[in-house]
């Protein structure tokens, strides 16, 4: 038979008072603060950090084996238009950079950067900067070379109607897309449509030039019959 627990009530709890503790953290004021002044200080990450993704376009094929094998359930297969394949999606809002995506990618489409800096304003169309479509990783590369903080390589991210998207990166550059849908069945937007079929019309007996149709001839009990030339 188990115990129930014992709160001891703050009445036993006896508290010793001290008129020096307080003062204790005055020492601090004279000594290096720990943490760093984002966005404005920066710190080398460690060899190999795990940070943001980064994917090929090209070479994803659309597998989902980084979806199926995600613990946090971050990634999520995306349709675009113009891509044959699904692409994944990724939300830091969920994902904890394990990085076992990256290690079960077939076709080496799916890779990771050291850029660990996400910094926003606080405005709810920042949100849209914890869910992309990771870029190319040549152009993460060139903005780490020009920059050279981490950050990460997306400024804003616009949502415009109708499923179009606009990664406003650091350099100035656009990218523009369109979300067709998510799943690993294509919507019906991205199924290529059929070609129309070719109408053939019947062709119809010409009449001859200056030669008129014949009309039918109405006799007195009412009965037409065709005239005759």
């Amino acid at each position: 038979m188990k115990m129930p627990a014992r709160v001891v009530g703050e009445e036993k709890v006896k508290i010793k008072k001290s008129f020096v503790k307080p003062w204790m953290g005055i020492k601090y004021l004279f000594k290096k603060p720990v943490t760093i002044k984002i966005p404005y200080e920066k710190v080398e990450p460690a060899p190999k950090y795990r940070g943001f993704h980064t994917l090929d376009w090209k070479k994803c094929v659309g597998c989902n084996f980084c979806g199926q094998i995600c613990p946090a359930r971050a990634i999520e297969m995306t349709w675009i238009e113009g891509e044959k394949r699904p692409h994944p999606k990724v939300d830091y809002g969920r994902c904890t950079f394990c990085q076992f995506c990256v290690d079960v990618c077939p076709t080496g489409a799916l890779g990771f950067s050291e850029n660990f800096y996400l910094t926003t304003g606080g405005f709810e169309e920042d949100l849209e900067l914890y869910d992309w479509v990771p870029i190319h990783p040549d152009k993460v590369k060139e903005l780490n070379e020009k920059f050279g903080d981490y950050r990460f390589p997306v400024e804003r991210i616009e949502k415009k109607g109708d499923g179009v998207y606009v990664y406003h990166l650091r350099d100035g550059e656009k990218l523009e897309f369109k979300i067709l849908g998510y799943g690993l069945r294509p919507p019906a937007a991205a199924k290529p449509k059929p070609a129309a079929k070719a109408q053939t019309k019947t062709p119809t007996k010409k009449e001859e030039p200056g030669k008129e149709t014949a009309q039918p001839e109405t006799k007195k009990d009412g009965t037409e019959t065709e005239k005759k030339e």
